[in-house]
């Protein structure tokens, strides 16, 4: 990421020569040239660090995230929307894949750490996503259950990724997005 910083400062140092350059060719009424493509390599400088940008913290619920934990929350959304099928008529390839959902889901909340604001909501899932995920056709589902786990599950998730700047609003904006994602409605 501070690759990308320095990369982009360079970029519009470039392209602020440039202009100065063309600005003292204009008064002295001299060939333009010259400032001219040193303006272009500036501006083809600053689009390559937008996009090297956009890679490296690509955006997600309107917040700009780590490329990891994006990559984080598109294994959990993905799982999440296999949960969300879980039902007491779901197909047997549903409950199988669920099953393997939750255990996946199970593994990305382990790795999250431990801190105070989420010790709890993080060993309810951890318990929780094994019991009511590990299901074979004929058994109750309870799918309120499993919703709320997921729902724990995305709320650890978003104030993992959420920068500290951005606060409890932005940590919303992730929280929301994971569950529409998810493919459960939101509800605020």
């Amino acid at each position: 990421m501070m690759f990308w910083s320095y990369y982009s400062l360079f970029a519009w140092i470039v392209l602020g020569a440039g202009v100065v350059y063309l600005i003292v060719q204009a008064i002295r009424r001299r060939s333009k040239k010259i400032s001219i493509i040193v303006i272009g390599i500036g501006v083809l400088l600053s689009i390559g660090s937008f996009a090297g940008f956009s890679y490296a913290a690509p955006m997600y619920g309107g917040i700009n995230i780590e490329r990891v934990d994006y990559e984080l929350v598109q294994r959990a959304t993905r799982d999440g929307k296999a949960l969300s099928k879980i039902s007491n008529d779901a197909t047997d390839k549903q409950l199988y894949d669920g099953s393997k959902a939750g255990k996946d889901l199970r593994k990305i909340i382990k790795s999250i750490p431990e801190t105070y604001s989420n010790h709890t909501q993080r060993q309810l899932v951890i318990q929780g996503l094994p019991t009511f995920t590990d299901n074979e056709s004929g058994d109750y589902i309870d799918d309120q259950q499993i919703e709320t786990l997921v729902r724990m599950s995305a709320n650890i998730i978003s104030k993992k990724i959420t920068p500290k700047d951005e606060g409890s609003k932005g940590q919303l904006k992730v929280y929301k997005q994971i569950m529409t994602d998810s493919g459960y409605k939101t509800g605020m």
